[in-house]
């Protein structure tokens, strides 16, 4: 299973990658694709620009099961990815290069998991 070490995480199975000051991708992990199995649609529910912790943005639709995304942190929406409704299949040959969102945050990284803290809960 591909964890990549330059990442951060979240118990929910979510990557975030920091690209800026406040700024983040998101994604779903290795681990996550692989319980959902092939995926058919990903529906984001959120259509405001803020979304609060612990809330549901949208969810992942695969062969499997279904994978609800919840927010790590209160942020707000910067921008979405559209190319992943053309080609949702595309997040399980390449989960962290197909991102949600680009979240904007002021959280600090401490708060999100480390490679090593996700390695731990997902062994």
């Amino acid at each position: 299973m591909l964890v990549p070490k330059n990442l951060y995480y979240t118990r929910n199975h979510l990557w975030l990658r920091k690209i800026g000051l406040y700024d983040f991708c998101i994604g779903i992990t290795d681990f996550a694709q692989k319980e959902v199995g092939e995926i058919h649609w990903v529906e984001f529910s959120k259509q405001e620009i803020s979304i609060t912790e612990k809330s549901s943005f949208g969810s992942v639709y695969g062969i499997n099961k279904t994978f609800e995304l919840i927010a790590p942190c209160n942020c707000k929406i910067a921008e979405i990815n559209k190319n992943i409704a053309v080609r949702p299949s595309h997040i399980n040959t390449d989960p962290y290069n197909c991102w949600f969102f680009i979240l904007s945050t002021p959280i600090p990284t401490a708060e999100f998991l480390t490679y090593e803290d996700y390695i731990t809960i997902i062994k």
